[in-house]
């Protein structure tokens, strides 16, 4: 027995439809950083295996979006890219801006990028992460407008003064996704690859 429009999937839905986002128990964003002591190039995204299997993530992308919700850059992930099980080394990879001055724990996955915006990762903007077949894993986004970006309400986002220089967009230290950035992420400071 078909259904109208489509195939129907696990869930009951048909294809083609779009489907709420899961809680992601493969890759996740951990952390973002869009400015830094040496200004908004200064800027990082650390991406976290939480499963319990090393995961190849070659190919996969890290998309930026402006204030608006517009993709403004794409960051591909490097053929070789493997990320070790949760609670092991190498189970980070960090993406890092041109002007980075900031440390990072685990140097196992370290990917410099450059951006083609001058801004960087825009503090309003967002971040998400596909796998292959473009499927979204997670995100964050720094407003509510981020609709692509966001799950839940958006994360508080880091501004400009002098006391939030040094700080990140970091999940808790179990890496929890609840699929609400502002439960999910809070400010502290960068803490790269741990």
């Amino acid at each position: 027995m078909g259904m109208a429009g489509g195939v129907a999937n696990a869930a009951g839905e048909t294809e083609g439809t779009e489907v709420a986002p899961l809680v992601s128990s493969t890759v996740v964003v951990n952390e973002v950083s869009t400015r830094g002591l040496n200004g908004q190039l200064d800027e990082f995204i650390e991406l976290h295996n939480m499963s319990s299997q090393p995961l190849d993530i070659s190919g996969y992308q890290v998309r930026i979006y402006s204030p608006a919700g517009v993709v403004t850059d794409t960051i591909v992930v490097p053929a070789g890219t493997v990320l070790q099980s949760k609670g092991n080394s190498g189970q980070y990879v960090v993406l890092v801006g041109q002007n980075f001055s900031g440390t990072i724990a685990d140097q196992t996955n370290v990917i410099p990028f450059t951006l083609t915006t001058a801004e960087g990762i825009p503090t309003a903007g967002g971040v998400t992460v596909q796998n292959l077949a473009g499927t979204k894993l997670d995100g964050v986004a720094f407003s509510n407008a981020v609709t692509q970006a966001r799950e839940g309400q958006a994360a508080v986002p880091e501004s400009a003064t002098t006391d939030q220089l040094n700080a990140s967009n970091t999940r808790n230290i179990l890496s929890t996704d609840t699929d609400n950035n502002r439960v999910d992420f809070s400010l502290q400071l960068r803490s790269a690859g741990q």
